[in-house]
């Protein structure tokens, strides 16, 4: 099962699915996505892509070909130009769900608008973040280009300072300069922005995702029967991705060491406030 979940059987199995995205696109019409709305599943990494992937799966004629957008491919870690963004987004079909790690740009909202695609952003408590993608690199991934490096430390606590404190500038930059780049969706007008904390709390989870079905409708010409927010929230299966490690809410509580939670205040500022 874990060879299935696999970067190359994942990998595999989008480039099968390459010819009929392709016949899709081509012969789309500028109706076809205004009918069917693409939908852009942002995130700032390890902050749930594939929960909200599941989400996104469940509005009406949704369609998923395996595609991904990254900024920075996690084989070279070398960051995309705008333009090499710009014309992923423009190739996506009518109605695809696409994940994504896109850093905000004024031109990637603007393309996003172009090609009417409903853009979700999720993310999440920085903390959670780096013990999630401390675990990551060092066990889960062997094909990152960051695995020998993570999976050489001795412990779990020096793998997550160096999550925190980076490598190098060009390769891997600090906690703050990999998570920065992301934060302007937060406050871009036209983008849902979602935190992970509320789609998994039985509290706000149905008034998340009542969001994203009405922010649906205000794009989709003659949407189809939409789901309830009771349906979608059924539809979230967190153990599903190939990513998942243990989930949860705030685990940097019992799982970050207090010296590297002074670290991550301090280079994190506003995103980590202490409570």
């Amino acid at each position: 099962m874990a060879f299935m979940k696999s970067a190359p059987v994942r990998k595999s199995r989008a480039i099968f699915s390459r010819i009929p995205r392709l016949i899709a696109r081509t012969s789309a019409s500028d109706d076809d996505y205004l009918h069917h709305p693409p939908v852009i599943v942002n995130s700032l990494p390890k902050s749930g892509t594939h929960l909200l992937m599941q989400l996104a799966m469940n509005l009406p004629g949704t369609r998923q070909y395996g595609s991904f957008i990254a900024q920075t491919p996690s084989l070279t870690l070398k960051l995309r130009s705008q333009q090499a963004i710009d014309r992923r987004i423009k190739s996506v079909a009518p109605g695809e769900v696409v994940g994504a790690h896109l850093h905000y740009s004024p031109e990637t909202a603007e393309a996003l608008r172009r090609r009417n695609a409903l853009h979700l952003f999720i993310w999440r408590d920085p903390r959670d973040v780096l013990l999630s993608e401390a675990h990551y690199l060092a066990k889960m991934n062997r094909w990152h280009a960051m695995h020998k490096t993570f999976a050489s430390l001795s412990d779990f606590d020096a793998q997550v300072r160096l999550a925190i404190t980076g490598l190098d500038e060009h390769r891997y930059p600090r906690a703050d300069k990999r998570i920065g780049p992301y934060m302007g969706w937060t406050e871009s007008y036209g983008c849902v922005c979602l935190r992970y904390e509320d789609l998994v709390s039985p509290q706000t989870n149905i008034q998340e995702c009542q969001r994203i079905i009405d922010a649906y409708k205000q794009l989709a010409r003659s949407p189809r029967s939409l789901p309830s927010a009771k349906e979608l929230v059924n539809a979230i299966d967190p153990q599903g991705s190939h990513t998942f490690n243990k989930g949860g809410i705030a685990r940097w509580k019992e799982e970050m060491s207090p010296a590297n939670l002074d670290l991550c205040h301090a280079i994190l500022g506003k995103w980590t406030d202490p409570e």
